[in-house]
Parts: structure tokens; sequence; C-alpha cells
């Protein structure tokens, strides 16, 4: 009677690795999810690789979210044509759109919570301000710009000075989640929490170099004499890493 009951307990037990082995095989089914969080508006396609075990690749990206301010060149150079504040009207855009591969360890079976490993590819440019009106005489295009400490923010040839914050392109990601990538009913609801290593930001303008040639050139906390702009160098240096929490709304094609 106890080895028929072992017998039992064990063919349950397989019966039942047998049924979830059916359900989640090697890419036998796809899901589609569509997220929203911290990162932006993303959205995915998954597939199973084991019962274990899933992959994601879709895209995400952020809203251009914009922000206007004004800058005083503290300059009187001829070569420019400024508003009767004496400033440049600035424009600051937010730019994040990345293309994700993402891996789903389930360590317990039949239940969604899951471990992340992958990365984020894509944008560099984090942020992006360049001038909303043109403060430059056309004559001065492509040779002209502000000056910020031992440099000049060359214009291009269109009258336009950027500056930008830049990133790593190659994002390794690292998470906690809820919910799994390829549901097993229709439709579900997952969660997903960590962290996208994007390396430390850098502050970069195009200027010029002893020939005339526009470079591309990264700004340090000693080249801009700011308080101001002191305490936004030494923020950006502590952050290295990209937080990501969002919600994915999952269905199942098939």
């Amino acid at each position: 009677m106890k080895r028929l009951l072992i017998i039992a307990v064990a063919s349950l037990f397989g019966l039942q690795a047998t049924q979830a082995q059916e359900e989640y095989g090697v890419f036998d089914h796809i899901g589609i999810g569509i997220s929203a969080g911290l990162d932006g508006i993303g959205f995915d396609l998954a597939a199973p690789i084991t019962d274990w075990a899933a992959v994601r690749a879709g895209m995400s990206f952020m809203p251009g979210i914009k922000y206007d301010f004004e800058v005083d060149p503290d300059s009187n150079d001829p070569d420019f044509i400024l508003n009767s504040n004496k400033k440049i009207d600035v424009t600051g855009k937010l730019n994040m759109t990345d293309f994700k591969l993402l891996f789903d360890f389930y360590p317990i079976q039949n239940s969604g919570f899951h471990l992340t490993a992958g990365a984020y590819i894509g944008s560099k440019k984090v942020v992006t301000a360049k001038n909303k009106k043109q403060f430059l005489v056309e004559s001065a295009w492509g040779t002209s710009g502000v000056k910020i400490g031992p440099y000049r923010a060359t214009s291009d040839d269109n009258g336009n000075v950027e500056a930008t914050i830049e990133v790593a392109g190659f994002k390794p990601y690292l998470g906690i989640g809820f919910g799994r990538a390829v549901p097993k009913n229709n439709i579900s609801v997952s969660c997903d929490l960590g962290v996208k290593f994007w390396g430390k930001p850098g502050v970069y303008a195009w200027t010029n170099d002893n020939f005339g040639n526009r470079i591309h050139t990264k700004l340090t906390k000693e080249d801009v004499d700011d308080d101001d702009a002191d305490k936004a160098f030494d923020i950006l240096s502590k952050i290295s890493v990209f937080p990501v929490l969002n919600i994915r709304l999952c269905g199942k094609l098939f």
C-alpha cells in the first residue's frame, strides 16, 4: 500500500510537470505587452523558453517632455542678437528611446514572481538643450556661439547651439517582478522593479578646435564657473543608474 501511494504521488507530479511543459514549451506561445512607468511607454513581444524562463523583446520611449528657460551669456559679443532681457531663450527636452531585450527567470514554478536580467540599448542623449530662438547674426552661424569656461559652444550651420547630457548607449538591466511575460490566461497584469546601469552621465557641447573644426567636447564642473551648475554636476556624478518601475498589461496571442 505504501509503495502504491508513492507511485501515485510520483505519477501525479510527473503529470503536472508534463502539463506545465506542454503549456510553456520553447517558444510555443507568444505574448504581447504594453507598459507604462518611469522608463516611459513601452511595448514588447514575449515567448516562454521553458516553464522556468521567458524572453521579452521590444522598446520603450519617454514622451517628449520640454522645459523652457533663459541663459545669461554674460557677454557683449557683437555676433549676438539678444532679446530685451539680454538673455538666450533655451528649450530643454527629455529624450529616452531604447530597445530592450530581457530574460525572466521564475524560481518558483507556477508563480508569477520573477528575476529579470537583460539590457536596454538606444539613446545616449537623454537631455538635449538648444536655443529656442535665433540669437546670432547669420554671418556668425557655424563659427560663433556661447562662451563656456575655456570653450565656446559653437553653433551649427543653422545658428543653433546644442548642449546634451549623455549616458552609455548599452544599459544592462537587473530587476524583480510579479506576473508572467506570457500569461496563462488571455490577459493579465504584471509589474517590474529594477535599475538600468547607464554609467556616469556627462555634459557635452560642440566646440571649435584650433583648426576651426567642430568637435564633441565633454564639459566638467571646473569649466563652468557657476554655483547652480556646480550643484548640477555634483548630482549628475551620483546618478549612475536609472530606476525602472512599470506596470505591464499582458495578452497571449496564441
